[in-house]
């Protein structure tokens, strides 16, 4: 079992997705392709933080919040990213 990267490379895998796909991603797509950037098995992104979330899923809710706050990525609508380079 492999841990979940630090904060600083969820980021960059983060903003480097966006900017592979600048028609932009939903949030679940960001999920799935910074995971596999990352080479993360299915059990690292699938472990539950609580309740019905997964640890994933909340770290990257976080870079996405930080991301936006420093205007690096943008919120188009609910659930939809894109970068804002």
């Amino acid at each position: 079992m492999k841990l979940i990267p630090d904060s600083n490379t969820l980021r960059k895998a983060l903003l480097d997705v966006l900017s592979e796909n600048p028609a932009g991603l939903t949030t679940l797509e960001i999920d799935a392709l910074v995971a596999t950037k990352l080479v993360l098995s299915d059990e690292d992104v699938k472990k539950i933080r609580a309740g019905n979330r997964t640890e994933f899923s909340y770290r990257m809710s976080w870079e996405r919040t930080h991301a936006k706050a420093k205007g690096e990525i943008v919120r188009v609508s609910p659930r939809f990213w894109r970068s804002n380079k």
